[in-house]
């Protein structure tokens, strides 16, 4: 089957939830016997096109154009051209009004519509990127998301209907699979200044994720001994952290180490007590993911997608009180018997994501159309 990828997203060599997804997704989607053609206005990155196999994607990059006119005019045209049977986009955006081809559409979440409150026209950016969603969400033949909670806002917040909705789950990429060395667990520990046992979290800093609150739960647990490590956010957000530590009484354990490298991560949460991921609205969690398959303990938020994907894989807590995550930081912290009993339910867990269990799922999506 031949299939267009929009991946105008991936000429940034970052690799957060939107370009992973599609990385992960494309490489998969050639392994299970699609010819994948990717389209972008501007060069694909190379980082990414390393993790696909040589001489199994095509890739057209148009010349210099108004984004508007690539997305409704010569994206439709080239996806003729070149035979395309089914159009994927998979970042929230991306699709022409019109193609000779059926086209999907991955809507992670509905953030904007049922977290925030917001309806498109007074979304962050201009009109133009609204635009480009509503023409997506309205004219893809189907849809992807990452969970049931996903699917469910999409239906309630955005009116799409359920039978035009397919829920497939993401997965860590290849790089958690297994056990992690010592001499990396040790390499990365001295590059991050990482002496204490510590708990780990990795992920925006908006306010949404509530590190405050994770903070604040820390410092009522009085760990003498133990810090708090927070990758994954930069900028303004930083300082206003340090002031929440500072009246806590914990400053001198938090620990805020900014971007973390990709190739880092699997030794950060290998190494972690545990993961915490205190966020209040998340369409998948792929950071469970990730520690769940490197044997890491999770604790995650009762909220939103979390406990779907978790499930019996970690522990949740409330976000009404700290009290309970304070308790769970104790137990983890001071009982290695329940600590390893976490691992092992997070390894278990971890089975059931699988990327290619996830581009089978899309395939069958892509022929039903194509059908």
């Amino acid at each position: 089957m031949r299939v267009g990828i929009n991946a105008r997203l991936l000429h940034s060599p970052t690799l957060r939830g939107w370009n992973r997804y599609a990385v992960n997704l494309v490489a998969e989607l050639q392994r299970c016997g699609a010819e994948t053609v990717l389209y972008s206005d501007r060069p694909i990155h190379p980082a990414h096109l390393a993790r696909l196999r040589q001489g199994s994607y095509t890739i057209r990059v148009a010349g210099a154009m108004k984004y508007l006119w690539w997305e409704q005019n010569w994206l439709p045209r080239q996806c003729h051209r070149d035979g395309i049977q089914v159009l994927h986009s998979p970042f929230h955006f991306g699709l022409p009004f019109h193609t000779h081809c059926p086209r999907v559409l991955t809507l992670h979440d509905a953030i904007d519509a049922r977290y925030y409150q917001r309806p498109f026209w007074r979304r962050p950016g201009c009109m133009l990127n609204a635009l480009s969603q509503w023409i997506a969400r309205s004219r893809a033949h189907h849809v992807i998301t990452v969970s049931d909670h996903s699917k469910r806002d999409l239906v309630e917040a955005l009116h799409i209907p359920a039978e035009r909705i397919s829920v497939i789950y993401e997965a860590a990429d290849q790089a958690f699979e297994g056990p992690v060395a010592a001499p990396e667990r040790k390499r990365v520990r001295e590059r991050y200044g990482l002496g204490k046992p510590y708990f780990f979290y990795v992920g925006g800093w908006e306010q949404r994720k509530n590190l405050a609150f994770l903070i604040r739960a820390f410092a009522a647990a009085r760990l003498q001994e133990v810090d708090l490590v927070l990758g994954g956010g930069e900028g303004a957000g930083t300082e206003a952290l340090r002031e929440v530590a500072e009246r806590a009484g914990t400053g001198s354990q938090l620990r805020l180490i900014g971007w973390v490298d990709n190739q880092d991560l699997p030794a950060l949460y290998a190494e972690a007590l545990a993961l915490v991921y205190p966020s209040a609205y998340e369409g998948f969690g792929l950071q469970l993911c990730e520690a769940m398959r490197v044997g890491c303990p999770v604790l995650a938020a009762r909220a939103t997608s979390l406990p779907e994907i978790l499930q019996d894989g970690g522990e949740t807590f409330s976000l009404e009180s700290p009290n309970e995550l304070t308790g769970l930081l104790q137990a983890v912290s001071t009982d290695e018997t329940y600590r390893r009993a976490l691992a092992e339910r997070a390894e278990r867990r971890s089975q059931r994501f699988d990327w290619r269990r996830t581009a089978l799922e899309t395939m069958a999506v892509y022929r039903r159309l194509a059908a």
